[in-house]
């Protein structure tokens, strides 16, 4: 056997030997992962900022109750009207409510220069499809419930308003069509629901 290919004991290796290279720490190297960790952070930080709901103008138009309704409260009920008639759909559980009041909340999703002073009910034209929703809590606020939020939808044109008929706003042109299919479609699944019932 070769003498070059035995094994040499732990015992007769020099004290602090190592069988790879020593890299040396320097300064500048020190600095290097210092930099890429900051950059690691800010873009992050950026990440989470431009990401999340912005709230300023909605909070502005809906008023804090309302907003803080739309973000927390369990019971959210659509009412859809159609020909004259109301249904009433407990939308609770429903998959897509968490893309629905991000839709409402985020204020980029409203084109703020369409908000007038009037209620949908006098701005809609043509063939109107109106809609309520109502974000509540089945506790009292004194008792540390949340007041309840409530949004009135004219879904043909895309226009959304206070209940109490004091301003208007119309929603954008990519959200509109979303917000109405969502609407319209859980709207005609539980007329399907009613019809299987009663049959």
């Amino acid at each position: 056997m070769d003498a070059a290919s035995v094994p040499v004991p732990a015992s007769s290796l020099p004290e602090g030997w190592v069988d790879h290279p020593r890299i040396p720490i320097t300064r500048r190297a020190v600095w290097m992962g210092v930099a890429v960790f900051l950059a690691a952070v800010l873009m992050a930080a950026g990440s989470i900022y431009f990401r999340r709901t912005q709230l300023e103008l909605t909070t502005r138009f809906w008023g804090v109750d309302t907003i803080r309704a739309m973000q927390l409260a369990p019971i959210v009920t659509l009412v859809l009207v159609s020909d004259g008639n109301e249904k009433v759909i407990n939308l609770n559980g429903t998959p897509g409510l968490g893309h629905l009041r991000h839709a409402l909340l985020e204020q980029k999703h409203y084109l703020w220069e369409t908000e007038v002073a009037q209620s949908i009910e006098s701005i809609a034209t043509g063939d109107p499809k109106f809609a309520t929703l109502t974000f509540s809590d089945p506790r009292a606020p004194e008792d540390g419930g949340i007041a309840a939020g409530v949004i009135c939808l004219e879904l043909t044109d895309g226009w959304v308003g206070k209940a109490d008929g004091s301003k208007s706003v119309r929603l954008a042109e990519r959200v509109k069509p979303a917000v109405r299919h969502f609407l319209t479609i859980l709207g005609n699944a539980q007329q399907s629901r009613s019809d299987f019932r009663n049959d």
